[in-house]
């Protein structure tokens, strides 16, 4: 006999991630950093140099462990303001681990070896040369050393006679130690020959094997009729340099991308604008089932029981440091389980894997999509719910940013607005394509699940509060709550209910 979990203690277990402890806020507080270094590191506090600003750009939970990284401007006396990283560890206060009191000796400030411990922070840091996680990221970020790479990569591509004349690089993304994206715009010598180079190409380095499984994917698409671009537009897959994980991709045209307009509308509060977000999250629909319709084949399979082992991970690892948020968590955790099994998977399909509005590039009418870096075959579900739930991530931002409180009519009202929007999207899909709305619902919980952990295991102080109100408003809505008090099935076939072209969601 399968156990119930009554859908009120599900969501009011919750309530233990409203609140961080104050020794990990103190980790992403740029002031108190600030007043520390300046304390405790001799030359700051000399003001040789000075230290003009302070900016927490990560801290993350690794073990019992939380990793840093801070970025600081400062100035020498009579010179041009320049930017230090510093790296290293916050202790939580029950690490058993002892850091080196005080600042290295003989190592001045801004060198490498340099290294301080901040006790009243518990935060032990040193300086950071470059980006040892992303080693070809000088060969993009550099004009002549993009241009000899790309010389190269042109010709293989077919462009034989194409001899790049200018090349500008520009860094548009960077996540230290993870990933850097480059738009590289070009001229070329005349002649050009028979094909016209692209004028703009983009350069991405991962750490890990992400290019490679962007590459994977990219070009499966390709050789599909997606590449016409009729109803979605990809980017040509140019190359990929595997000994320096460099994937060399052609342009998409793009006038915004789709979060940026579902901010502004949902900014902007008008119908007029709204419906300019309902018309684009249609075409988006449509776009996404021909994704999923294109019979691509790439990649590992992703699954719910895979997705839910990694939040599973993800709590485990919190509860090192908040051994309460375990016991909050399993409830809903426990939930998705058994519904999973009640509402068995549908047939995997190539799937982005990683879909959001902000991969969603927009441009006189056309939808294109970019960043397969994590794309998978998969159950359809997974890019619809994790579409829906990105899409209420950005809806709770842009209403927290207004300065309206986290409770009352105001937030109810628009919350329902999301719902509708989100509904409206999967309406759109299944015009094109069937999927099982009760997995759609099951990926979206998970999704939002997860982004209010990240608010934790990011230290995102402004989020956790609007990621939970969206998190308990879902999860206490008629249609997941229908789902969560639904009896579970003794087989594990049960069929899942399905939208259709005729069905609303």
């Amino acid at each position: 006999m399968t156990t119930q979990i009554d859908k009120t203690d599900v969501i009011a277990h919750l309530d233990a991630f409203a609140t961080l402890p104050d020794w990990l806020a103190a980790g992403m507080d740029a002031q108190r950093v600030h007043h520390e270094l300046e304390r405790r590191v001799p030359e700051l506090a000399q003001r040789r140099p000075e230290l003009v600003s302070c900016t927490p750009e990560r801290l993350r939970a690794k073990g019992d462990e939380w990793i840093a990284r801070y970025r600081l401007t400062v100035a020498d006396p009579g010179s041009e303001p320049r930017d230090v990283v510093l790296v290293g560890t916050l202790l939580q206060p029950s690490s058993v681990r002892l850091a080196a009191p005080g600042v290295a000796p003989d190592v001045p400030f801004g060198q490498l070896g340099w290294r301080c411990w901040l006790e009243d922070l518990r935060l032990e840091l040193r300086f950071e040369a470059e980006d040892e996680a992303l080693p070809a990221l000088a060969s993009i970020v550099e004009a002549d050393a993009a241009a000899q790479l790309l010389q190269g990569v042109l010709k293989e591509a077919g462009y034989d006679d194409a001899v790049i004349a200018t090349c500008e690089p520009h860094v548009v993304r960077y996540k230290p130690g993870s990933r850097c994206t480059v738009v590289v715009d070009l001229t070329y010598d005349s002649p050009v020959g028979v094909r016209k180079p692209p004028e703009r190409v983009v350069l991405k380095t991962h750490q890990g094997d992400k290019g490679q499984t962007a590459w994977a994917a990219m070009t499966a698409l390709w050789d599909t009729p997606l590449a016409d671009g009729e109803v979605v537009t990809l980017a040509e897959p140019l190359a990929f340099l595997p000994d320096d994980r460099i994937l060399v991709q052609g342009p998409i045209a793009e006038a915004c991308t789709l979060k940026e307009l579902a901010r502004l509308a949902l900014s902007d509060g008008s119908e007029r604008a709204l419906d300019d977000l309902r018309e684009e999250l249609a075409k988006t629909g449509r776009a996404l089932a021909a994704l999923h319709q294109s019979g691509a084949q790439y990649g590992r399979t992703a699954t719910f029981d895979e997705e839910l082992a990694e939040v599973s991970e993800v709590v485990a690892r919190l509860t090192q440091s908040a051994p309460h948020l375990q016991e909050a968590a399993e409830p809903l955790l426990s939930r998705l389980r058994t519904l999973s099994a009640t509402f068995p998977a549908e047939a995997s399909v190539p799937a982005h894997h990683d879909f959001r509005p902000a991969q969603v590039l927009l441009h006189e009418g056309k939808v294109g999509f970019i960043d397969f870096d994590g794309a998978s075959m998969a159950e359809p579900a997974l890019d619809l719910g994790r579409f829906r739930a990105k899409l209420r991530d950005i809806g709770i931002s842009v209403y927290a940013a207004s300065g309206e409180s986290l409770a009352g009519p105001a937030l109810t009202d628009h919350l329902t607005l999301l719902d509708e929007l989100c509904d409206h999207f999967l309406n759109a899909y299944s015009r094109h394509a069937t999927v099982s709305r009760d997995r759609v619902l099951l990926w979206e919980a998970s999704d939002l699940m997860t982004a209010m952990l990240h608010a934790w295991t990011k230290v995102r102080l402004a989020r956790i509060g609007p990621r939970l109100a969206v998190l308990q408003h879902f999860l206490g809505g008629t249609r997941f709550t229908e789902l969560m008090e639904s009896t579970p099935a003794t087989d594990a076939s049960r069929p899942a209910t399905q939208t259709s072209p005729t069905t609303t969601s």
